[in-house]
């Protein structure tokens, strides 16, 4: 006897294949992964599923070794005006916690006690940014209902904000815009620790470099990013191989696709 199931939504489609008798098979696709999601350096790390990613945990550290996602047309938004707030992922089975996460922005105000200018400066605030970013981006997924699921911890990274705002989130643009041009996208991203014991995130949000890896199903691109870049650097400066961050993370980010690195897709995506 056999029994097959399936269930579909734009953004997820899970398949499972249930064989009886003396042959039991089981098969699960997740669209958010090209063919299969990255094969994980800890076979004790929770995979958690939504609607618009796939993530890999870290039970001991709640620190996230890879998310995987991928960008449609239609799910590309504006995402400006989009709440941002942190919450726990109880899908994973020892869950996480927020306790202490800042879930506002904070705000000092500096001692202008010896200023010259004092009593005009009695209001002055300054903001404390947080180095804490999205590794799958809220624009991507702006218009799609599941765009809250962003807001999760299993999302989140130490992502230093100057490198954040600016090559980072270039290359999101750039993925953005690709889509134009192309069915999908596929990307796996993830923190980078360069030490030989293979730490890479020891949950304190600290990593040395942060990788991204684009596929369109049939050409690869990957970028690195030193986790000290200013602001001003340039996605393209940071163009990697598929083969250098495999070997630094210890993943098969494409276990089962056969893909060209040619550059071709570097290209596509304005790098010349």
């Amino acid at each position: 006897m056999r029994f097959m199931r399936k269930f579909f939504i734009r953004w997820v489609s899970l398949c499972f294949l249930v064989a009886g008798g003396q042959t039991p098979a089981q098969e699960i696709s997740i669209s958010h992964c090209l063919r299969s999601c990255p094969d994980v350096s800890r076979p004790t790390n929770e995979v958690t599923l939504h609607h618009v990613f796939a993530a890999a945990v870290i039970p001991e550290t709640g620190g996230v070794e890879w998310v995987a996602y991928r960008v449609l047309p239609e799910s590309i938004g504006v995402a400006s005006l989009l709440p941002r707030w942190w919450e726990a992922d109880r899908l994973l089975e020892k869950g996480q916690s927020a306790d202490g996460l800042e879930q506002v922005p904070s705000f000092v105000q500096p001692d202008l006690s010896t200023a010259q200018d004092r009593e005009y400066r009695t209001y002055e605030v300054q903001m404390v940014v947080e180095d804490k970013g999205r590794l799958t981006p809220l624009t991507s997924f702006a218009a799609t209902p599941y765009w809250a699921e962003l807001n999760l911890l299993s999302n989140m990274s130490g992502l230093p904000q100057s490198m954040r705002t600016g090559p980072w989130s270039g290359l999101d643009q750039a993925i953005n815009e690709l889509t134009a041009s192309v069915t999908s996208v596929y990307v796996v991203a993830g923190p980078v620790k360069f030490r030989q014991s293979r730490n890479r995130y020891d949950g304190s949000g600290r990593a040395d470099a942060f990788f991204k890896v684009v596929s369109d199903g049939k050409r690869v691109a990957a970028f690195l990013f030193d986790a000290t870049l200013p602001p001003h650097a340039h996605f393209c400066s940071q163009i990697s191989s598929l083969t250098e961050i495999e070997d630094k993370t210890s993943l098969a980010l494409f276990p089962d696709a056969e893909l060209s690195e040619s550059g071709d897709l570097v290209v596509a995506l304005g790098c010349s």
